[in-house]
């Protein structure tokens, strides 16, 4: 819980920076105008899908442990899903290996057999909005450089988890290690259950629930903009979050606070056309209903599992 307290202050601290950055390059009076037209009408359905697109996620997490032969109640593994959301504001959100502690503790399974599972979840976050990201640029006729950096990048970190020479390697890398030499018997585990999560068949599941369940979310960011009155076509907002997500991913930032921002500001003025107070308006409503209300749903999460599993699953042992 102290981590998390911490992760948090430093988030909050950073977005504040951010955003207030961002306020006083757009002009206060000009990002003010532009939150007063927001159509708060439109709130709950915005956060519905956000919602829905976090279920599709649960399905796909559901189907990893299942992989995995992890058993545990719906309503434990749904508690524990939503708490890893509180790690949105790690960075890569590879912070969600909390999960897999709560796992531990609710089933006895292994975090080296089941962090996979998170790492698989990450690798197929990336191939859904890639897909998304190039939709969005073949229907636009834009550039697809970006995305097919994107996908390499995938592509080689998928192939480095699979490689068992590279695991071997990195196991007799950390015997040498004073501090990290206790990981290395857990290697051999980690790897195979990375293989079993991201092979081929895995791999194309888990990218086709993840397109699914990012384009709840896609179409949710649409709604913040339509909520600003700001006429942009569907496939462009999409692309314009795609890449500036991806980014945020790739910049290894605390919930990629700064990368993101800078990526959805700077391409709705310049691919999208908006002006600055409203690409600003624009870019805060969307983190808030994605980033900040993760969080917000990961620490609910947090209470369900130290309610289910009792105090000490808060703070799990290193």
């Amino acid at each position: 819980m102290e981590r998390l307290k911490r992760n948090l202050a430093l988030a909050l601290a950073l977005g504040v920076a951010v955003y207030l950055g961002l306020a006083v390059v757009s002009g206060f009076g000009s990002l003010a105008s532009a939150l007063e037209n927001f159509n708060l009408a439109l709130v709950p359905l915005i956060l519905g899908l956000v919602l829905l697109s976090y279920a599709g996620r649960f399905v796909r997490w559901l189907y990893y442990l299942k992989i995995l032969k992890v058993s545990l109640p719906l309503s434990t593994n749904a508690a524990i899903f939503a708490s890893g959301l509180s790690m949105t504001i790690s960075p890569g959100k590879l912070g969600e290996v909390l999960k897999c502690v709560f796992v531990r503790q609710a089933s006895g399974a292994a975090v080296a057999r089941t962090a996979p599972a998170v790492v698989a979840e990450r690798a197929t976050d990336g191939t859904g909005m890639v897909a998304w990201g190039f939709l969005g640029a073949f229907a636009l006729g834009l550039a697809t450089g970006t995305m097919v950096v994107f996908l390499a990048v995938a592509a080689l970190g998928i192939a480095v988890l699979r490689s068992k020479r590279l695991s071997l390697l990195a196991e007799r890398t950390l015997l040498k290690l004073p501090l990290l030499n206790r990981l290395a018997p857990h290697l051999g585990e980690f790897h195979a259950s990375s293989n079993e999560l991201l092979g081929t068949r895995p791999l194309v599941v888990g990218t086709a629930i993840s397109f699914l369940a990012w384009g709840l979310e896609c179409l949710a960011v649409y709604l913040c903009a339509v909520g600003l009155d700001a006429n942009l076509a569907f496939l462009l907002v999409v692309f314009i979050f795609a890449t500036s997500s991806l980014a945020g991913v790739l910049s290894m930032l605390p919930g990629g606070i700064g990368a993101v921002e800078a990526g959805l500001t700077g391409q709705f003025i310049a691919i999208a056309g908006l002006s600055t107070g409203v690409a600003v308006a624009l870019t805060l409503i969307i983190r808030l209903a994605t980033l900040w209300f993760a969080t917000l749903v990961g620490i609910v999460g947090l209470f369900a599992v130290r309610a289910l599993l009792g105090n000490a699953s808060i703070t799990p042992e290193p």
